[in-house]
């Protein structure tokens, strides 16, 4: 009975060993788990708005591509109209600069140069800031109703006033919208 009792005393004491042992254990990595945790939880939410921030980065880039592309076509039709509005009576104001066309216009028989001067596409209306002739091509500056403008060069034949063909657009920043007179 005593080597029984010797036994579970042993028992006993080595039971008490490893639980103090577990304790101190415990108490030397009691704050190892939290900080941990935080730690990691703060990695993944900074990670998940950067991914987020960059996925609305790219919409707005998307957005503003869009944008340029709605601008650049709005313009390009702008061109387009100046082109058909120059064609016939008017085709003889493209020898001198817009800002000549009224002294020109007696020169033209049949010329307005308001024709040229404004015009409607769709339901954007555009105006004329500037024509420049040259050579073999012309510069031409609109501005749509916004107070967005675009250049253009023109290519045409100036003994037989007419416009050949038109250039990409050259998006400019965005003028003061022009008055209604």
């Amino acid at each position: 009975m005593k080597l029984q009792h010797f036994g579970e005393c042993f028992s006993q004491q080595r039971l008490n060993y490893l639980n103090r042992l577990l304790v101190l254990r415990a108490r030397s990595q009691a704050g190892f788990v939290l900080p941990f945790a935080l730690f990691a939880s703060a990695v993944l939410l900074l990670g998940s708005a950067s991914l987020h921030t960059l996925s609305l980065q790219k919409r707005l880039r998307i957005h503003a591509t869009h944008q340029r592309e709605q601008v650049a076509d709005q313009l390009r039709s702008a061109a387009q109209a100046f082109v058909v509005a120059s064609r016939g009576p008017d085709a003889c104001l493209l020898r001198w600069p817009s800002f000549e066309w009224s002294g020109g216009a007696q020169a033209c028989s049949g010329s307005d140069p308001s024709r040229l001067s404004a015009g409607v596409v769709g339901e954007m209306p555009w105006s004329l800031l500037d024509w420049k002739p040259g050579d073999e091509s012309g510069q031409l500056r609109l501005q749509l109703a916004d107070g967005r403008t675009g250049n253009f060069r023109l290519a045409f034949d100036l003994l037989d006033p007419a416009v050949l063909g038109i250039s990409e657009v050259q998006l400019q920043a965005r003028a003061p919208q022009l008055e209604a007179e």
